[in-house]
């Protein structure tokens, strides 16, 4: 193994993301071989990883590899062909899910959040459909897999595209559906420090083959659009491309195929962690309870664990700072989309040419308000190993110590 290192509750200081030696050393050939472009009809390392994707999170259902996330998003919105028109999404997501609309000349509508779920709320999306809605984007956030059947039923009832950001949510499964699998598209992050990650990449899959068809010609090299596509049309497109360029490198391929290898491992070692650190947070810090998770999902690990302050009297800023000095990688959320300057500015986007954005009510999202109170986020970027048989398990002295702490907050003041 190739551990990162960083500052931990660990002794160990061991932080994800790290590489098997197996992947360094194709990494390490890759680099010698010196072809990068990877612009050919297939390359092997990423068809490999194409393959692995489709196997471990969704059999059936074809592959394509991008460089991110994000240039997943964009590809799936072009793809789509939606003409420019509205585009439902919770008002607290990551904020890709949002920006990779606006190049389309798509408007994203805020929409409030189910606090149960951290999904979107079905019945404030349907009282903000308008003639113009064409799709509903949800993000299974944190690796809290929305609903898929009502999420389902819910699009096909009012005739909308689905999109589904599953980019937490490496390997999680809904009632036993693999998510990912119920959206018209899916994609999914593998940047940063994601479940399966190569610094920099992304998947996408389509249900319907002409939307696959096009999106190999807005994403991929000339050769491998022209292997993929059968449409003539699309051919005589693919032959110059139309201004896109997705595609991945072998790097990325061989580092997230690494990660995909060793998925259920990931996600059992998560999971067995989790429910360790939690018996330790009851038993030391009552005060901060584990966000519970609304039944159906039964495979999956989450990808960064939320607890609530309940009274313990003390502002949760001071709590994160707490917990922060005993050793825990805490923070805040990220802040809901409706407050971020893309959305109560609004002339910001006319610097770039793109559609004037509806600016919400601020005080329009009771239940995004409602999921993000109190909420203190832990990354869980040290919870990718088990502990050493006999060791003690480091975050009980670090909750100790933040309880400690707080003790002593309430007798000075």
């Amino acid at each position: 193994m190739n551990p990162g290192t960083g500052t931990s509750v660990t002794d160990r200081a061991v932080l994800w993301p790290w590489w098997s030696e197996g992947a360094v050393e194709t990494v390490r050939w890759l680099l010698d071989e010196g072809d990068m472009a990877a612009a050919g009809r297939d390359h092997p390392q990423i068809g490999e990883c194409e393959q692995l994707a489709e196997d471990v999170l969704l059999p059936g259902r074809p592959v394509m590899m991008c460089d991110s996330g994000t240039g997943a998003l964009e590809t799936a919105y072009a793809a789509l062909q939606m003409e420019a028109g509205e585009v439902l999404v919770a008002s607290h997501s990551f904020r890709s899910t949002v920006t990779a609309m606006l190049p389309q000349g798509l408007v994203p509508v805020l929409c409030d959040v189910d606090p149960a779920t951290a999904g979107i709320d079905l019945a404030d999306a349907a009282a903000r459909l308008t003639s113009r809605t064409a799709a509903l984007t949800v993000t299974h956030t944190w690796g809290r897999p929305v609903p898929l059947d009502a999420i389902r039923r819910f699009c096909d009832r009012h005739h909308l595209a689905l999109v589904e950001d599953c980019s937490h949510a490496h390997g999680t499964h809904w009632r036993g559906q693999p998510v990912g699998t119920v959206g018209d598209v899916a994609v999914w992050s593998c940047g940063t420090w994601k479940m399966a990650t190569g610094g920099k990449a992304g998947l996408l899959t389509a249900r319907d083959r002409a939307v696959w068809e096009r999106a190999q010609v807005l994403a991929q090299p000339k050769h491998r659009a022209l292997a993929r596509v059968q449409d003539p049309r699309l051919q005589a497109l693919a032959v110059t491309g139309i201004g896109h360029n997705q595609r991945p490198t072998p790097v990325a391929a061989v580092l997230v195929a690494d990660h995909l290898r060793r998925l259920p491992h990931t996600l059992a070692t998560k999971n067995e962690r989790q429910a360790d650190v939690e018996k330790l947070l009851a038993d030391v810090l009552p005060a901060l309870m584990p966000v519970p998770e609304v039944g159906g999902r039964t495979e999956g690990a989450l990808y960064k664990w939320h607890w609530r302050l309940t009274g313990s009297g003390h502002p949760v800023d001071a709590v994160v700072r707490a917990l922060r000095r005993g050793g825990v990688r805490a923070s805040r959320p990220a802040r809901p989309l409706h407050h971020t300057p893309l959305f109560t500015d609004p002339g910001l986007t006319a610097a770039l040419r793109l559609p004037p954005l509806q600016l919400p009510d601020p005080d329009g999202f009771p239940g995004t308000d409602q999921l993000l109170r109190g909420l203190v986020e832990i990354d869980t970027r040290d919870m990718y190993e088990p502990l050493p048989d006999g060791d003690p398990d480091p975050y009980e002295r670090a909750l100790t110590s933040t309880a400690e702490q707080l003790r002593a907050l309430t007798e000075r003041d």
